[in-house]
């Protein structure tokens, strides 16, 4: 941290805020796991476990991921969190038993919660304390652009990983982590309403950032609102992705092309800024009327065969899914209090993963 937080360099620390997403979305081995682990000879009851896990450790650690954010900082927890990329890519590396994977799942489901939330904390309270918060929805667009651009790049790599072999593969990622380490480290911490209040004790800062949280949910009734829409409209989309998955590779006319495909499917995504401008200047019920209506329509097409049609269904699904995110979250950030930032954005991404248990066997059903 540095000694004057008033002087946060903001170029710098948006540099350093684009490597470390670049280094998130650039997981090669990641991008893989299930063919990488069904090459090693471990059965889908195994790797269904494996996924499974990854879930109920998300689950669990999702709100205090938050909290330790909110209350240890920032820069400390997107370091811890680049760690545990590193320590889960390193576990999977190294293994030969399922055990070993089941620890690196863990390892990766709490690497992904001790971003999720620091990462658009630390991103607004950077420009709210530089007085440029107006231009989040901006950056936060190009944060996803950058994002999926290099998630769908290592994609793109697949069969290159295969070929490299699965140790090798995840020595990659390990490495990838260490860039993010770095970037990380080259971060500020910003300051928070929180700044310095010195609280007695570690339980008496927990139950301050618990109580604002549980403010902010209690008294703002629109904050609740923008979660519960938000995950409704993000859950069926995500979901009509993840089915499109398998009926592109059915209509692929060559197994060559599949890795190209999956790689179009999320460009949608990586282009959602230039629909999270004019979607921002609607009023919210009917940026939700727009996206959600958009994703059902989307979700009736993912169910035909025609490989162009499909394609064209999982380019409009991404980009209405985080279109709609970018601006929830912009919305959101503009109502949270700076001390319990992170905490309630993880509460946030809880109520997306509530919504995702029950629709998943709806939606298996809907695609069968």
């Amino acid at each position: 941290m540095p000694k004057n937080p008033n002087r946060l360099n903001l170029s710098r620390q948006k540099r350093a805020l684009l490597l470390l997403e670049w280094s998130t979305g650039f997981h090669p081995a990641g991008s893989v796991w299930v063919l990488l682990l069904s090459l090693r000879g471990f059965s889908l009851v195994e790797i269904g476990l494996a996924e499974s896990l990854f879930h109920v450790v998300s689950l669990w650690g999702e709100a205090p991921s938050g909290l330790l954010a909110d209350l240890l900082g920032r820069r400390r927890t997107l370091l811890l969190s680049q760690a545990m990329f590193a320590l889960s890519a390193l576990l999977m590396a190294v293994s030969n038993g399922i055990a070993g994977v089941y620890a690196s799942m863990a390892a990766s489901a709490l690497a992904y919660n001790l971003q999720s939330g620091t990462r658009e904390a630390i991103t607004y309270e950077s420009l709210l304390q530089a007085g440029r918060e107006e231009g989040y929805l901006k950056f936060s667009s190009l944060q996803n652009f950058l994002f999926r651009l290099s998630d769908g790049g290592a994609m793109l790599l697949a069969g290159a990983t295969v070929l490299l072999g699965w140790r090798m593969a995840y020595l990659m990622d390990a490495a990838v982590a260490a860039v993010g380490l770095g970037a990380a480290l080259a971060l500020a911490e910003p300051e928070t309403g929180r700044t310095g209040k010195r609280p007695p004790s570690f339980p008496a800062a927990l139950a301050g950032v618990f109580r604002e949280a549980w403010t902010a949910l209690h008294s703002d009734g629109t904050v609740v609102r923008i979660m519960t829409l938000n995950a409704l409209v993000g859950a069926a989309a995500t979901l009509t992705r993840f089915f499109l998955q398998q009926r592109v590779g059915e209509a692929v006319p060559v197994p060559a092309l599949l890795g190209p495909a999956l790689f179009l499917l999320g460009l949608g995504g990586a282009l959602a800024g230039l629909a999270a401008g004019p979607l921002d200047r609607l009023p919210y019920r009917w940026s939700v009327l727009l996206a959600g209506g958009g994703a059902a329509v989307c979700a009736a097409l993912a169910r035909g065969r025609s490989l162009p049609v499909l394609l064209a269904a999982g380019l409009l699904t991404g980009l209405l899914d985080d279109a709609l995110q970018l601006v929830s979250d912009k919305r959101l950030n503009d109502r949270f209090p700076s001390s319990a930032r992170a905490t309630l954005v993880s509460v946030s991404s809880m109520t997306f993963s509530l919504v995702m248990i029950p629709l998943s066997p709806l939606f298996g059903w809907f695609f069968s």
